[in-house]
């Protein structure tokens, strides 16, 4: 059985961002078998996760992103507890979110 695994980064950049994704990523394939896995990455952060900002990544989008600065998916800053307040346009962001990972079919998300 395939697993989806999605991963954000969230809260600024920071060092080492890009070697945890990478590191999330062959833990994963190493685990259950790069054909059993599918990694979706979310870009932006937690905005990415609320508008469906995302991609499929394979083993190849994970090669040679450990000297790269910053993060592979994108950062937003998004505190936690803002979560509950609609944004401007009347968006439950936590719905949103919710909503958002049941379409992916994602079995875990990695933030």
């Amino acid at each position: 059985m395939k697993r989806r695994i999605g991963i954000l980064t969230s809260g600024g950049d920071c060092p080492g961002l890009n070697a945890t994704i990478r590191g999330v990523a062959k833990a994963c394939y190493q685990m259950l078998g790069t054909e059993n896995v599918e990694i979706v990455g979310i870009s932006d952060g937690y905005y990415g996760l609320i508008h469906n900002i995302c991609k499929e990544m394979k083993p190849d989008d994970f090669s040679g992103i450990l000297t790269r600065g910053g993060t592979i998916l994108g950062t937003s800053r998004q505190p936690f507890k803002y979560m509950r307040v609609p944004d401007e346009n009347g968006l439950d962001k936590v719905a949103a979110m919710k909503h958002t990972y049941h379409k992916l079919n994602l079995d875990c998300l990695v933030i």
